[in-house]
């Protein structure tokens, strides 16, 4: 393979470095625009195998929300998206939902579980007419 130039911008920290790498597939040549460490660490991690933190929702019942907003507990391959989305499509979990409860354990064998972000309690059904289109309506007496 031949020497190749690509862009990246970093989002390892707040800077967001514009980082321009050239490399030969395996190995990098040089870099420019990187302003700290991590940056380097960030680039030769793309170009081996881009990982990334994967936030989504799954459907719960029970609950105020027909969705829990849930993410990957470490980076997983960026390349398991489909596959992973996929597998959580079929999901359907029962309130109450606590924030940081594991929804999923070794997500397609990526060693990464799926986390629940945020709280979900059960929805009671106090008001029969809270979610049909009929409310009722004050009378008002003259």
């Amino acid at each position: 393979m031949g020497v190749e130039k690509k862009h990246f911008v970093c989002v390892v920290c707040p800077i967001g470095c514009e980082i321009d790498v050239v490399h030969d597939g395996s190995k990098i040549i040089s870099t420019e625009g990187n302003k700290c460490e991590k940056s380097e660490e960030f680039v030769s991690q793309e170009l081996v195998e881009p990982m990334r933190i994967l936030t989504t929702t799954v459907r719960i019942q029970g609950s105020r929300w027909p969705v829990i907003p849930v993410r990957t507990d470490k980076a997983v391959p960026k390349r398991l998206f489909p596959r992973i989305t996929g597998q959580l499509r079929r999901i359907k979990l029962q309130a109450p939902v606590n924030m940081l409860d594991v929804v999923v354990r070794d997500i397609v064998g990526t060693g990464a579980d799926i986390i629940a972000t945020r709280n979900m309690p059960r929805e009671y059904q106090s008001r029969p007419w809270r979610h049909s289109l009929w409310t009722p309506r004050r009378i008002s007496r003259r």
